[in-house]
């Protein structure tokens, strides 16, 4: 390449990468609207802003954390305790003391039980024998304890797991230990369900900005596809003079800078005027054939293959049109909002099988418009609405007929085609009737 050829600059070695689905699309979405082919160097934008600044990182990286492990911890378990008038009086008394509740000196009285439990099964059988356990109260444990708990305990028959917690709860109260540590730790430690993360995608880095990147993972006990992420999001939260930056990053001379540019503002003049024409809508098909543009969205792999044999149901490639209708299904739902914090409350499986689900414009709208009054996102609806339609699809055959086949002048048709077609299918199958 010579100093009047600008071309395209090689920018090293690809390196995977994995987003989260949210962040993978608005990157793509920013990039699409730059130019075409737009993401690599988009990515490499937000890290050379992000290495631009390196004292910042630290703190931004602890909130990033914080915030992605409140967002994916797990409930706590709430299980009763009996103990003897005594032992509820220390543990209470110890709670104050330290200005905490039951519950957090009990998870480190567990915890220390479970890492170096010694010999405990006599105390735990003389503990269970106990009948002077008067004093109830609730405790509150990670559910990932309590099966570790109750396997421990579960090795020589049946599972004493409370009197395994009275034990360890009194060999606690007999050598708190340096329990101010314990409980910013220990105690305050929650179950997290696992991030849920994209398909890989590969980004060229030239040597000395992944170098860079490495270097600064290593210091702050990272790696570089945390850092990435993290990246990812400070650029889409400020976005100020992109265009500009992810220009000088696929064309880095200034031979013909101004040509460039100029190019790349005619490109976009060109792509708003197509974007302002009102669009040609392409009435639905009575034959059933997908509409609107298919959209992305994850779910977790026994959900997928449900909702398949649901679909399979009503004949071939029917999924799209069993969502749209646990979709329409949610949207009319009065108790959405109690429906979703139920679901919420509900530790759900990692999402990583792909759905593509055809949608129109104006289903779009109402998924959108009930996601902003209940503070959600199209992911989570289509998620909830799928899992809804599992529970509840009786009934529902007329209304997968209207969302197959929306022709009204032809209906009888189809319904005798669709009874022909389902005959056929039992006959195949053995069923015989």
């Amino acid at each position: 390449m010579s100093e009047t050829n600008m071309g395209r600059v090689p920018v090293g070695d690809p390196i995977p990468l994995r987003f989260d689905p949210t962040t993978k699309q608005r990157l793509e979405e920013l990039a699409a609207g730059i130019g075409p082919r737009r993401f690599g160097a988009l990515v490499r934008v937000a890290a050379r802003r992000l290495l631009s600044d390196p004292d910042r990182v630290p703190e931004a990286l602890d909130q990033a954390r914080r915030a992605s492990a409140d967002a994916r911890r797990i409930p706590w378990a709430e299980r009763p305790l009996d103990l003897d008038p005594a032992t509820s009086t220390r543990l209470h008394q110890l709670a104050r003391e330290f200005h905490t509740d039951r519950s957090a000196i009990v998870r480190v009285a567990v915890h220390r039980f479970l890492t170096g439990a010694g010999r405990f099964r006599h105390p735990v059988l003389r503990e269970d024998a106990r009948t002077d356990l008067t004093c109830r109260i609730r405790v509150y444990l990670n559910r990932s304890t309590l099966v570790r708990l109750e396997k421990l305990t579960a090795r020589n028959g049946d599972a004493p797991t409370a009197a395994a917690i009275r034990v360890a709860v009194r060999r606690l109260l007999d050598d708190p230990g340096d329990l101010t540590a314990d409980l910013a730790t220990i105690g305050a430690a929650r179950d997290l369900t696992p991030e849920t993360l994209g398909p890989r995608t590969n980004v060229h880095f030239d040597d000395d900005l992944r170098d860079q990147l490495d270097a600064h993972a290593g210091r702050l006990d990272s790696d570089r596809a945390e850092l990435m992420r993290l990246a990812a999001r400070q650029l889409l939260a400020n976005w100020r003079d992109l265009e500009k930056a992810v220009t000088e990053e696929i064309y880095r001379g200034d031979a013909n800078r101004d040509l460039l540019i100029a190019r790349n503002t005619r490109r976009r003049q060109t792509a708003d005027q197509a974007t302002a024409a009102p669009p040609v809508r392409k009435a639905p098909s009575p034959q059933g054939n997908p509409f609107g543009k298919r959209h992305v969205f994850r779910f977790d792999e026994d959900t997928k293959r449900r909702l398949e044999e649901l679909a399979d149901e009503y004949g071939p490639r029917r999924l799209s049109a069993l969502l749209r209708v646990g979709i329409r299904r949610l949207i009319e739902n009065p108790a959405a909002d109690e429906t979703l914090a139920q679901a919420r409350r509900v530790a759900s499986p990692p999402r990583t099988a792909r759905v593509d689900v055809a949608l129109d414009d104006e289903l779009l709208a109402h998924i959108d418009a009930l996601a902003e009054r209940l503070g959600s996102n199209r992911q989570e609806l289509v998620h909830l609405a799928a899992t809804r339609i599992l529970r509840f699809h009786h009934n529902i055959e007329n209304r997968m007929l209207d969302e197959m086949f929306r022709a009204q002048n032809n209906r009888k048709h189809l319904l005798a085609k669709h009874a022909r077609r389902e005959r056929i299918r039992r006959r195949v199958r053995g069923s015989g009737t």
